[in-house]
């Protein structure tokens, strides 16, 4: 294949990946709603930035059609706040769906990490590459153990993760044991630790759950 044919295939490449972006990001915007139809659990996009609707108080003033009060949490950066929206202001409802991955490989500087949809659709899409790893909820540093068969759930957007779920349990071998007056330091060979039970020792095998790092069981 000759070199320009090789850079005619890369710049499709580049324009349809950037179409489905700006597809992506206008299906995430389509669906306008009023204040008064705002819920518990709904995605808005306020001021360009993706929310959680955490509570919602009607509040009714006489002649002047009432306001909605809500709890909103910023999805990105996790902050927290109260607004309020007069009741037939329109708002931007998201529709960000929840799909399942399969963890590929970590990038070559080890600071992004690549996700494969299961059972995609779309031979051309692409895989998604998680930037932030702080955004993997604890999770990153066990990514590699856990495999490729092991299925997460999250959501996007804009190229941010949101809601990250993932398996709740590993079975890990302990690599070396530190005192810790009534329980032991279980350290593992991916550099992380949890406490256990005194009688453990190096070179059994444990199970602890994550992304929270607590003992369970000895295997």
């Amino acid at each position: 294949m000759n070199k320009f044919l090789k850079t005619s295939i890369s710049i499709t490449r580049l324009i349809n990946r950037q179409q489905s972006i700006e597809s992506c990001q206008y299906a995430k915007r389509f669906q306008e709603i009023e204040a008064s139809d705002l819920k518990k659990g709904m995605w808005i996009e306020y001021k360009s930035k993706p929310f959680l609707i955490e509570k919602v108080v009607h509040q009714k003033v006489a002649m002047r059609g009432g306001f909605i009060i809500t709890d909103m949490k910023n999805v990105i950066d996790g902050s927290k706040s109260n607004i309020k929206f007069r009741s037939a202001e329109n708002l931007e409802l998201l529709d960000l769906s929840r799909n399942t991955y399969n963890f590929i490989e970590a990038t070559e500087d080890g600071k992004g990490f690549v996700f494969r949809k299961v059972d995609i659709e779309d031979e051309d899409e692409e895989d998604f590459i998680c930037t932030n790893g702080s955004q993997l909820e604890g999770y990153s540093p066990y990514l590699s153990l856990l495999g490729n068969e092991a299925e997460f759930h999250f959501r996007t957007y804009n190229n941010n993760v949101i809601d990250f779920k993932g398996p709740t349990q590993i079975d890990l071998t302990i690599r070396s044991v530190s005192d810790l007056q009534n329980s032991n330091v279980l350290h593992f060979e991916n550099g992380r630790t949890c406490k256990g039970p005194i009688y453990l020792k190096p070179g059994d095998k444990v199970q602890i759950r994550i992304p929270e790092e607590v003992f369970l069981t000895k295997l």
